[in-house]
């Protein structure tokens, strides 16, 4: 018998199972899926996701990234991290190179295309993904208002750049990052009143500048969608013998970026927590982590205005863009004070 049984060897669940293997407990990682898969996501990785990953596992071979561009309209702003660099991770071939790392950690038994079923451990962590097994005991519930995710990849898009690109726009949000090769994530984001099927095609093509650089496209890999795209869950433990990380413990709106990053940070404070018997010491800064990137994309959001207002107030105001980068990537609270000194000096 093993202490640790992890459900779900995705990014979060990968990190934890190498952590608690490297501290000596025995770990069982189940995965359902035999193989990489795809999956509808924005593939980034923030500087302090990168930083966390490169403690626990080192760096894959993938593109790395300065900062973010955002455009609204005829406007467009820069905003460079400052500390580190972000990742774009292809996640059919991240997930398979984090899996075999934590495959390879002593005390870890990885059993690919396995479901999991309860074997008398003594701690078990779902981190299996917003569909949790876990949550008809640690209830969730979709975000509000409810959003849909579309991503994809495709080859021939021009002026791809050390920047990942945010487009706003009245119909939805689009996502251009460089995945290497020649290639390029494309994802998009709507309200499910505004959802479309071609809703990619649409706006690639509502959009001026990518209608020009998007003339070539090849699509590279299926078409895939998520809905809904955020998640809140109340409580993240039960009686120091069930912990979620990763999705499964509550997903920010993907306009935020952090959803990978807060799954891999994750990944030493569960450990401790689950060394310790203190499951509060990880449950509370975890809820506060995901309580913050809320909060962010609801502010980046302009709810309840969907139409792209609120991104072009934004931009209008150049100090509030590297402020609210600075609070995706945890250098600054995200606090009255952060937002009216970003004001002031914009």
């Amino acid at each position: 018998m093993n202490d640790v049984a992890i459900v779900g060897a995705g990014p979060a669940g990968s990190a934890l199972a190498i952590e608690l293997g490297r501290r000596g407990l025995g770990v069982t990682l189940y995965e359902r899926s035999r193989g990489p898969c795809f999956k509808a996501c924005g593939e980034g990785l923030l500087p302090h996701g990168v930083a966390a990953l490169n403690d626990i596992a080192g760096l894959p071979d993938v593109p790395r990234v300065q900062g973010l561009r955002f455009v609204a309209g005829d406007m467009s702003v820069e905003a460079d991290f400052q500390e580190g660099f972000g990742m774009i991770v292809r996640r059919d071939r991240f997930d398979a190179w984090l899996r075999e790392k934590a495959g390879a950690t002593p005390n870890v038994d990885l059993r690919m295309g396995t479901p999991y079923r309860p074997n008398g451990e003594r701690v078990v962590v779902g981190a299996d993904g917003k569909r949790s097994i876990f949550h008809r005991r640690l209830p969730a519930r979709p975000s509000t208002p409810r959003r849909i995710g579309l991503s994809t990849h495709v080859g021939g898009m021009q002026g791809l750049g050390t920047r990942v690109e945010v487009f706003f726009h009245a119909d939805g949000e689009l996502y251009l990052a460089p995945t290497g090769g020649g290639e390029a994530l494309v994802s998009a984001l709507f309200y499910q009143s505004a959802f479309r099927r071609d809703g990619i095609t649409h706006l690639l093509n509502a959009i001026p500048e990518l209608r020009a650089r998007a003339a070539h496209i090849e699509q590279t890999t299926p078409l895939l969608a998520c809905a809904p795209l955020g998640l809140r869950v109340a409580r993240l433990t039960m009686d120091e013998g069930l912990l979620l990380i990763g999705d499964a413990a509550g997903a920010p709106d993907p306009i935020t970026g952090d959803g990978m990053a807060m799954a891999i940070v994750s990944a030493k404070p569960a450990a401790a927590a689950i060394l310790s018997r203190d499951f509060r010491a990880y449950e509370q800064p975890r809820l506060q982590m995901g309580r913050t990137a809320d909060r962010l994309g609801r502010l980046l959001l302009g709810i309840p205005r969907a139409d792209g207002r609120a991104a072009r107030m934004l931009l209008r105001r150049r100090a509030l863009v590297p402020t609210l980068l600075d609070v995706a990537v945890g250098r600054r609270a995200l606090n009255a004070a952060t937002m009216l000194r970003a004001v002031c000096n914009g």
